[in-house]
């Protein structure tokens, strides 16, 4: 006759299903390239820059300059009326910056973006390393989707500045991916009337990744063992 009892005398399932997981989420690999400002030198302050004074400058730099190339970092700023006129972000010394001045009411953008080359429907986080910066303003963190002829956010974030050494130096924003290549846009402005300029160190862009574990417990006598579960109504072990 077979042998229906779950679990043998000494704790070993026997029948299939009754292991307890646990799981365990990490973010992994990197899907963003030059990320980190110190070994992009200056390479940034050449990069193309896009001048815009369009209603929303932003969608208008991805459709009018767009990213072509993957992992290649991309510019745009404010050139004038009915924005303050300011300069791209730049890269020196480990840091990216980003300038911005609201003049007469009118404020300015300063920004930079990236294709990325992603998996339809992962979910993704963005981690933004900013420095110490004194200055007041906004880093906002958007994912761009294309959507017919213009672009959609589809996740968005801000880094708050000044940034303090009682500040969180590190900010996170999960997002999913809508296509295989959806963009990255980092810009800032600031309410500031002189101009002004905030740094990071670097972004980072990692994949979601869930795995299974068995969970284990400590008997009385110190011994560890699998947790297994019980199906009602069976014998759960053997004499």
């Amino acid at each position: 006759m077979a042998d229906k009892k779950e679990i043998s005398s000494r704790g070993i399932a026997q029948q299939s299903g009754l292991d307890v997981f646990s799981s365990i989420t990490t973010y992994n690999g990197e899907y963003l390239n030059f990320g980190n400002a110190f070994p992009y030198s200056v390479q940034l302050n050449s990069d193309t820059d896009y001048a815009t004074t369009a209603a929303d400058p932003h969608t208008d730099a991805l459709i009018n300059s767009p990213a072509n190339d993957i992992g290649r970092w991309y510019r745009y700023h404010t050139s004038g009326a009915p924005y303050t006129s300011t300069t791209a972000p730049i890269s020196v010394g480990g840091f990216f910056g980003f300038n911005g001045q609201k003049t007469g009411g009118l404020p300015s953008y300063s920004g930079m973006y990236q294709k990325l080359s992603l998996t339809k429907g992962n979910e993704y986080q963005i981690e933004i390393q900013t420095s110490i910066n004194t200055p007041s303003g906004s880093l906002y963190v958007v994912t761009y989707s294309p959507a017919e002829d213009t672009f959609v956010a589809t996740s968005s974030n801000i880094v708050t500045f000044p940034v303090s050494n009682t500040s969180i130096g590190i900010t996170t924003k999960t997002f999913t991916a809508e296509t295989a290549n959806d963009i990255i846009v980092l810009y800032f402005t600031t309410e500031e009337t002189s101009s002004v300029t905030v740094t990071i160190t670097s972004v980072s862009i990692k994949e979601k990744q869930e795995y299974l574990v068995p969970v284990y417990a400590t008997d009385k006598f110190g011994n560890d063992h699998k947790v297994l579960r019980r199906n009602s109504g069976n014998i759960v072990s053997n004499d």
